[in-house]
């Protein structure tokens, strides 16, 4: 069932895609068509390094574009690539639920786009603030759109630029909140 969604959405997304979207895929399967093929032991390899490599360009393609479906960007949330992960963290069709897988990523820079995006739930904020890495709570301090609760708690922080950076954003956002180090 979730597959035939997925093929569903997708196949809408193709056909409403834009211009140069669909020109590019157009051209990979016109060469894939018209390529000789090769008996040699190494073309198995070869064909699987040109798929995946593909896919990643067709991948940062549709993230690229600020219509891709949501369901389609969850899908590409289960690619290992960082950098589509990034994009997809970043992209402000992304659900609310791949945000909360993103947010577990072992790399921190999809953990900071995700702590950017307007549609990250709180409690997935709130996980943040603890993070280990110091620019995922630094990035997180410096968003507008976060809870106070949750600035104020970044104003304790060990890391004196999070401090700093959860103050200023406090002051910005003018709530008439006195901060810890104004006081």
């Amino acid at each position: 069932m979730e597959m035939s969604i997925f093929f569903k959405s997708f196949w809408r997304y193709l056909v409403e895609s834009p211009e140069h979207i669909r020109e590019e895929l157009v051209k990979e399967l016109r060469e894939r068509m018209h390529r000789k093929d090769d008996d040699s032991p190494n073309r198995l390899s070869l064909a699987t390094e040109e798929t995946t490599e593909y896919s990643h360009t067709l991948a940062k393609l549709i993230v690229r574009d600020p219509d891709a479906p949501a369901s389609v960007l969850s899908r590409l949330a289960c690619t290992g690539n960082a950098e589509i992960l990034e994009r997809v963290a970043e992209h402000t069709r992304t659900s609310p639920f791949t945000l909360a897988e993103l947010s577990r990523s072992e790399h921190a820079h999809v953990r900071m786009a995700v702590a950017e995006n307007a549609n990250t739930p709180e409690p997935v904020l709130s996980q943040l603030a603890r993070d280990e890495h110091p620019d995922v709570r630094y990035r997180l301090a410096e968003n507008p759109n976060v809870y106070v609760t949750i600035l104020v708690q970044l104003e304790e922080d060990d890391n004196p630029y999070v401090r700093m950076r959860a103050s200023q954003t406090l002051r910005r956002l003018d709530f008439g909140y006195q901060t810890a180090t104004a006081a």
